[in-house]
Parts: C-alpha cells; structure tokens; sequence
C-alpha cells in the first residue's frame, strides 16, 4: 500500500504469486528430468534475483513479473536442490542399500 496501489492489486499481486507456485510446482519435476537439476538451480538463482529486484518498482506490471518469478523461484527451492543433491549421492554410490 506504501506505492499507492488498492486492495484489490496488492491481492492480485499475491494471487499471482502463490498461483504460479501452485501452477509451476508440479511442472518442476519434469522440467528437472528434462533440462537437468544444476541448470534449474541457476534459473531458481536468476529467477530469486529477478524477484527481489522487482520489488523495488514502482510500477504495477514489474511488480507483478517480480511476483511470478517469485513463484517461480519457491517451486524450484523446494524441489530441484533435494533432486539433485540425491542424484548426486546416488552417482556416486553414497546413498547405501536404499
């Protein structure tokens, strides 16, 4: 509210985040699969900066891409890092008998 903007947009703000989270969250898997874990662990890192730097604009529309990044960046923190770091493990035969 601090940048002028209504109820409504700070709530169409947070919907855009959380809703590509939950849109993008079941994606990220196959993405990872596809594309590889590290190369979408530099795009959580490009995605997260993206995010943050957003949220310094004024304007409604940058706010906005910094929200959907945003969403972006958490389906990737709470699913590529674990993947590859277990990938990793299992590469080199540190996982065990599982």
């Amino acid at each position: 509210s601090s940048y002028g903007y209504t109820q409504r947009d700070i709530a169409n703000l947070f919907v855009v985040g959380y809703g590509s989270g939950m849109i993008l969250g079941s994606l990220v898997g196959g993405f990872a699969d596809y594309h590889g874990r590290k190369k979408l662990c530099l795009i959580y890192c490009l995605s997260y900066t993206l995010s943050v730097l957003m949220k310094h604009c004024r304007h409604f529309y940058a706010l906005m891409f910094g929200r959907l990044c945003g969403g972006i960046a958490t389906s990737l923190l709470f699913s590529v890092f674990e993947s590859w770091l277990i990938g990793a493990h299992r590469e080199r035969g540190l996982l065990g008998n599982t």
